[in-house]
């Protein structure tokens, strides 16, 4: 089950990302200069759901919301009773998983009254591609897929079917989807650092992974030379194809308006695997499923449900399924297909912060044409090669349930990047090898440039001795006063030691709560637990005088940095021609490159 099931609920409005931008720059730590202070140098790492609201749903499959009924209109909000949740990248090495952390997702009547309300499991985004062509920046798009956690119902719920029915079928835990696209990088504007949002909440089964849904895999293709389609899911629940765009149709701007070329989008079931996309069907060739259209009105959160005929059922349990355009002499060109064999593997919660000397553990989940995918070896391969501090196994199989569980080792790093902690590396994985022995990725709707394990393994840390360690905290907190300004622009100067002395409570606070709540500091996360316990030891030594008001002013240094902010589309325009380079099957774009729209932080 996932949020592409029924009962479900759609949603849309704007979204927050007020992330941090002075440290996108890795070469600039450790040199004690002025970085480079991005699109929002005094960015705090908010994220926050803005103006959102119910717009659709199926209260059964193939039983839409109409617009009178009393889930329409909902407000979809963040909690209001603590902090604001936050966006954090892996590393300034890594900037293409941003993930949520310590959000809370809450669905309100008009009266205010909580009706719904769950814990965002942090997840980081996926699918990052070019959505607006041309248009950089703010063009981009992601999505989110993650799981609503402690799930709890208020007494109005039951007074809304689709809610009392979302409870009755997943009462503990919801699936989730958000996409995302159109950040405003253009400071002084009142929508700046903020983008356009869709979401889409159902329910979640265990066993399911929480970070995709684990249906079948249509790849990126083309409705034009020039005009891209993104990648795409589609679940078959019952007598029924869902199938989920919400990521994946073009945008003719950042506004959300549909690119006039995907107006009319057909769903097809291909007459064979050796149909490629950019072949030309033949009338009748294939099976109909039905067209998607999406001018003059676009589906809720671009999620369209079909019913499914028997012999539609059948053909499509084994052949793959497809998008296509019509043309003038009845032919149809398919624009994407399902990837290869039908066959989708991919790693839940990918993204990895590993201490020296312990390890991460990860779940590979394979399906073939939507059903688990048991007996299956998945091929691994590190993208450091021999020189690896992660040791793992070169196969896994997968068993009864298509999952298979990879265990990483990590090594000491011995700081190799001076003052960024520890490195950065990336695992590999796939169903098939060429014949060189790497991985084979054609075909499998893996990109590898970004769907990898990827870990932040850190340095191991000697606890320094009592009379050190003022001065090792001093070097470890010397750098977010340089790169994350924000607290010395309005409570403290993080590298001034005597100015922060004064809020030692509020200091213990935050660096001793979870990693996933909300007020956890850094937001960054990118602090190893033994830094973090020598920061934690030496606030606990101060003595607990009156906390002060003042707050240090940030230097004439980072006054000069914030002056020279440079312009949102150059930071774009690298990131788009190194996307577009990765998709030629050109250069690959390197880790640390430039920061994602939706809010690398």
């Amino acid at each position: 089950m996932s949020h592409l099931d029924s009962p479900r609920i759609t949603f849309a409005g704007r979204f927050l990302s007020d992330v941090p931008t002075m440290n996108n720059d890795p070469s600039s730590f450790g040199t004690g200069g002025a970085p480079d202070p991005g699109w929002n140098p005094y960015g705090c790492g908010t994220f926050d759901l803005l103006g959102c609201v119910v717009d659709g749903g199926e209260s059964a499959p193939g039983r839409p919301l109409t617009k009178d009924d009393p889930a329409f209109g909902l407000v979809v909000a963040a909690a209001r009773d603590r902090a604001a949740a936050k966006l954090a990248d892996l590393d300034p090495d890594w900037q293409f998983s941003t993930e949520i952390w310590g959000l809370t997702v809450r669905l309100a009547g008009y009266d205010g009254e909580t009706l719904l309300s769950g814990r965002y499991r942090p997840a980081a985004f996926r699918d990052l591609w070019p959505r607006v062509p041309d248009d950089g920046f703010g063009g981009l798009g992601a999505s989110w897929t993650s799981v609503l956690e402690d799930v709890e119902y208020g007494p109005g719920a039951g007074s809304v079917p689709v809610l009392a029915a979302l409870r009755e079928a997943s009462p503990q835990r919801l699936s989730i989807g958000l996409n995302v696209y159109g950040i405003d990088a253009r400071r002084g504007g009142v929508t700046f650092a903020t983008g356009r949002l869709t979401g889409c909440v159902g329910p979640w089964r265990e066993g399911e992974p929480t970070s995709f849904v684990a249906g079948r895999r249509l790849d990126a293709g083309l409705l034009t030379e020039d005009v891209p389609i993104g990648k795409a899911v589609a679940v078959v629940t019952g007598d029924r194809l869902v199938l989920d765009l919400g990521n994946a149709y073009p945008l003719a701007d950042v506004t959300g308006t549909v690119h006039p070329e995907a107006a009319a989008i057909g769903v097809a079931v291909l007459p064979g695997e050796d149909v490629r996309a950019g072949d030309v069907l033949a009338p009748g060739a294939g099976l109909d499923l039905g067209t998607i259209s999406l001018l003059p009105e676009l589906p809720p959160a671009g999620v369209v449900s079909f019913p499914l005929a028997r012999d539609a059922a059948e053909a499509l349990a084994r052949l793959p399924l497809a998008l296509v355009t019509a043309r003038p002499d009845g032919s149809r060109l398919v624009v994407s297909r399902e990837i290869a064999d039908g066959l989708y593997v991919r790693a839940d919660d990918f993204v990895h912060r590993v201490e020296a000397g312990a390890r991460a553990t990860v779940t590979l989940h394979a399906r073939r044409r939507g059903a688990p995918a048991a007996g299956l070896t998945i091929h691994l391969a590190s993208a450091q090669g021999p020189g690896s501090v992660l040791t793992g196994p070169a196969t896994v199989e997968t068993g009864p349930g298509g999952t298979a569980t990879v265990t990483l080792d990590a090594a000491d790093p011995g700081n190799p990047r001076g003052a960024l902690d520890g490195i950065v590396e990336q695992v590999g994985y796939g169903p098939r090898l060429a014949a060189d022995g790497t991985l084979d990725l054609d075909g499998t709707g893996l990109d590898p440039s970004f769907d990898v394990i990827v870990a932040h393994v850190r340095d191991a840390h000697v606890p320094p001795a009592d009379e050190d360690l003022e001065h090792e905290v001093r070097r470890l907190l010397a750098p977010y006063a340089l790169h994350y300004p924000i607290m010395g622009e309005h409570l403290v100067n993080l590298g001034d030691l005597e100015a922060l002395k004064p809020w030692r409570a509020a200091m213990l606070l935050a660096l001793s709560r979870d990693i996933t709540d909300p007020n956890h500091m850094p937001v960054t996360r990118d602090l190893s637990e033994p830094k973090r316990a020598t920061i934690l030891r030496w606030l606990r030594g101060l003595p607990t005088g009156p906390r002060a008001m003042a707050r240090t002013v940030p230097g004439r240094a980072e006054r000069e940095s914030v002056a020279k902010t440079t312009a949102a589309h150059q930071s774009a325009e690298r990131i788009r021609r190194r996307l577009d380079r990765a998709a030629e099957g050109g250069e690959r774009p390197m880790p640390g490159s430039d920061r994602a729209a939706e809010g690398s932080g």
